[in-house]
């Protein structure tokens, strides 16, 4: 029977019956099977089984007693078993190592309890082991509450970094998280973007690399003057541009071609010895411009994340950081889950080049219209940028050959409502994501399904576009469909006439286009997340 139960297990269709729970539990006991593979089988049995566990686990030989624990523990929370007794009662067991079992075990359920949060508390103080205080603190970390944070808070002490002085100090840390996380409001509502600074601040504007000057454009538009542009030529790094700032933050997403803002926070410069990297850091953050800052603009507890760029995986430098800030700056609450803000620290052998303030969880109003996406659908920055560099008057016709989800033209429809637009694409998908992103957006888009080498609908003096550049493209290389497209617009278009679009050859087409009478007016090389394609605008004489 074992042999057979032994392959009947790994077999994803077999459900043992409940009679047989204990034989399956017993190919652990003989070595035949791996714990994982019995839970699997056990837990398509579900609820019956728990007690089958249970009864066999109080009489196997006290060797493998341990290694059955965490299958009991699985049990009980995957079928969200709400009689939690026979893991409690383990507790209590004579033997420490089940005993210890049943700790971790309690440790994975999947919300805070208060019944086992009270047993682990009562269980503290009988507690010799440091192993068995670490499974504890670690347990009562995950899903304790105040009173469990009431316990290990005074346990906590600055340098111990043994194994259970580092365990108590991580449980407390998720602890207050959870009690801050409690008092927290909804994602949306963290960062009041209506809200005033409490004073002018250099507010750095970060976009794709290429997109600065169609953001300067914007810009000067809107009559704001930027203090500092720092043009980014590497693909990955974003250009940047500050503009000194008091105003409530949602009136920057009046500014459409950013991706992100963020805070320029100053550094100390201290060349003390015993001044190490966390100590600028914390003093950076105690600022009380800083502090006025984070209180003003967040509705709740005052929750970050912190980010190293340029410093690879340095979890010992991470805990020093967040142990610094949290003993200077206390008001600061360290939450790498859903927090409103977010810390970035960039490195270079172990010195600090930048530390910046980003409020991640700041509501972004602008594309609210992407409701239905298709494979290599625009970024919409980039989409506000073609329509920023197009600026069609309302007499235009505007064309989009490959519409994809239809971002460029909802742009186009947000700044000139009054002009025509019209939209084509050879995948049905893609029309019916642009209908559906266009009726969210309030954009009344012409649509037509037909091919953008040989479609030209009536009227048009204005081709838009962002086209395939590779995961949508399926009638062979990319080269000829480009050059095919750029001779079909350059011979179709009126005298005047305009193509704006991103192209990821240039070199390959930009001839072809002028010897049928395009002329380029404007080419701006832009990040196209991992490679480059050109932002052009070109004329037709």
């Amino acid at each position: 029977m074992h042999s057979e139960l032994k392959s009947a297990i790994l077999s994803p269709s077999y459900t043992p019956r409940v009679r047989d729970c204990e034989a399956v539990v017993d190919l652990v006991i003989r070595g035949l099977a791996t714990p994982q593979a019995v839970t699997v089988a056990l837990l398509r049995v579900g609820a019956p089984a728990i007690p089958r566990v249970a009864q066999v686990l109080a009489s196997a030989p006290s060797s493998v007693r341990p290694d059955l624990v965490p299958i009991l523990g699985r049990l009980l929370v995957e079928t969200k078993a709400s009689d939690l007794s026979p893991l409690l009662a383990l507790l209590s067991d004579a033997d420490r190592k089940v005993c210890r079992a049943a700790m971790i075990a309690l440790g994975k359920l999947p919300e805070p309890s208060s019944q086992v949060e009270a047993s682990l508390i009562q269980l503290w103080p009988t507690l010799r082991e440091p192993a068995d205080r670490r499974a504890v603190a670690e347990s009562l970390g995950k899903i304790g509450g105040p009173s469990s944070l009431a316990l290990l808070s005074p346990l906590v002490k600055p340098g111990d970094d043994s194994v259970l002085g580092s365990a108590i100090e991580l449980a407390v840390q998720r602890l207050k998280r959870t009690t801050q996380r409690a008092a927290s409001p909804t994602a949306s509502s963290r960062i009041l973007a209506q809200v005033a600074l409490p004073e002018p601040w250099l507010v750095t504007l970060r976009m794709r690399a290429g997109l600065e000057a169609l953001a300067l454009q914007s810009m000067s538009r809107l009559g704001l003057t930027p203090q500092d542009v720092q043009r980014s030529r590497t693909l990955g790094e974003p250009s940047k541009i500050s503009i000194r700032w008091s105003r409530p933050l949602g009136e920057l997403f009046a500014l459409r071609t950013f991706i992100d803002l963020a805070f320029e926070l100053p550094l100390p410069s201290l060349d003390l010895a015993d001044v190490r990297l966390w100590d600028q850091v914390a003093l950076s953050l105690s600022r009380p411009a800083t502090k006025r800052l984070m209180q003003t603009l967040t509705d709740g507890p005052l929750r970050y994340r912190l980010e190293l760029f340029g410093a690879g995986p340095r979890r010992g430098l991470v805990k020093k950081l967040v142990q610094t800030v949290s003993a200077k700056v206390p008001h600061l609450l360290n939450d790498p889950t859903d927090s409103p803000w977010q810390i970035d620290l960039m490195l270079t052998d172990e010195q600090s080049t930048g530390l910046v303030l980003v409020p991640k969880q700041l509501p972004d109003p602008r594309f609210g219209y992407r409701r239905k996406m298709v494979a290599a659908a625009s970024h919409p920055t980039l989409a506000a940028a073609l329509a920023e560099l197009l600026s069609p008057s309302e007499r235009d016709v505007v064309w989009d050959p490959f519409v994809g989800s239809g971002a460029e033209l909802c742009e186009l429809a947000l700044r000139s409502p009054k002009t025509r637009l019209i939209g084509s694409d050879l995948d049905e998908e893609a029309l019916a994501a642009t209908r559906e992103n266009a009726q969210a957006a309030g954009a009344r888009i012409e649509l037509a399904q037909g091919d953008a080498l040989s479609l030209w609908p009536s009227g048009v003096t204005c081709v838009v576009s962002n086209p395939p550049m590779g995961r949508r493209v399926c009638r062979g290389d990319l080269e000829p469909l480009l050059v095919r497209f750029v001779t079909h617009v350059a011979r179709r278009l009126p005298s005047g006439g305009r193509l704006c679009w991103l192209n990821p050859l240039p070199n390959q087409t930009s001839h072809i286009a002028e010897q049928l009478g395009l002329r380029r007016k404007v080419a701006h090389p832009v990040d196209m997340n991992g490679f480059w394609a050109q932002l052009e605008l070109w004329q037709k004489l």
